[in-house]
């Protein structure tokens, strides 16, 4: 009897021992590289007027905040919003470029990451006319990184509204 306690006890011990194993190391500086990475593609993609490699990085589901714009949900609105958007941008001239350094920063936890960070918004000139900072959140879905929150914004104030017209004076 005292043999079938011991096996039954050293079982049991080599199940725990066994479950105990060490979860598998996540290379989160490789998944940082390559969301960071993805921010270069996405300029150029634009840059080039090619709002579909644009629409690809993103989820199904994704949602767009642009400045000026009501949020576009879904690949397909993101798409039409950047395509429109990088086609009045190249129509001027106007190119926008990521400004890596202190400002940028990019984590990832499990499934999901993050990456922020500034940019600029040059005219044909080279000049440049508005900057800013962005933030999207990634998701690895079915082993690929996509975007599935972005937003943008300016550092420069809006443009002043027009004056209202004077009222016509009182009869």
């Amino acid at each position: 009897m005292n043999i079938l306690k011991t096996a039954a006890v050293l079982a049991v011990g080599l199940v725990a021992v066994a479950g105990c194993q060490k979860a598998a190391v996540v290379d989160t500086a490789a998944i940082e590289a390559e969301v960071k990475a993805g921010v270069h593609t996405w300029l150029a993609s634009y840059n080039a007027g090619d709002a579909d490699a644009i629409a690809a990085r993103y989820a199904d589901d994704a949602v767009v905040m642009s400045p000026g714009a009501p949020a576009a949900t879904g690949r397909e609105a993101i798409r039409a919003m950047i395509a429109e958007q990088s086609a009045a941008a190249k129509a001027a001239g106007i190119t926008l470029a990521a400004q890596d350094g202190d400002t940028a920063g990019v984590a990832a936890s499990g499934d999901i990451a993050w990456h922020s960070g500034a940019y600029t918004v040059s005219d044909a000139s080279g000049a440049v006319i508005d900057s800013g900072n962005y933030m999207e959140v990634q998701k690895n879905i079915d082993g690929q990184w996509l975007i599935i929150r972005d937003i943008w914004n300016s550092d420069r104030p809006p443009a002043p509204a027009e004056e209202a017209a004077a009222e016509p004076a009182a009869s």
